[in-house]
């Protein structure tokens, strides 16, 4: 049994989307991504991420907010922000279960089209 998605307030502070839900800061971020042999993603795409995590889990700093590796949530541009948000919501308020989750069941599970 899951949660449903948490009601976030969004900050929009140096690049990034932030809202705090149970005493953790979360950072919604548009950036491009390494893919292996391919090189790195042409666009800018949505990744949720952790702010402030332990130092052993920093992946990379947003000007002076430290952030873990995150994982891709949504499509690029702007057109898929408010579905970026929608699919935020629900792993913010299921992150154990979001963690074992593959992107499409996530999506289900946020009641999102994939």
């Amino acid at each position: 049994m899951t949660n449903p998605p948490a009601e976030l307030v969004w900050i929009d502070e140096q690049g990034l989307y932030l809202t705090e839900h149970d005493y953790t800061v979360w950072a919604l971020a548009a950036h491009s991504v390494h893919r292996g042999k391919s090189g790195w993603s042409a666009t800018d795409e949505w990744h949720l991420h952790r702010a402030y995590p332990d130092p052993e889990e920093v992946g990379w700093t947003a000007g002076t907010i430290p952030l873990d590796h995150g994982r891709w949530i949504a499509r690029p541009g702007r057109r898929n922000l408010s579905r970026a948000k929608r699919i935020a919501a629900w792993i913010i308020a299921n992150p154990e279960a979001a963690a074992g989750m593959m992107h499409h069941e996530i999506v289900q599970a946020a009641g999102e089209e994939a």
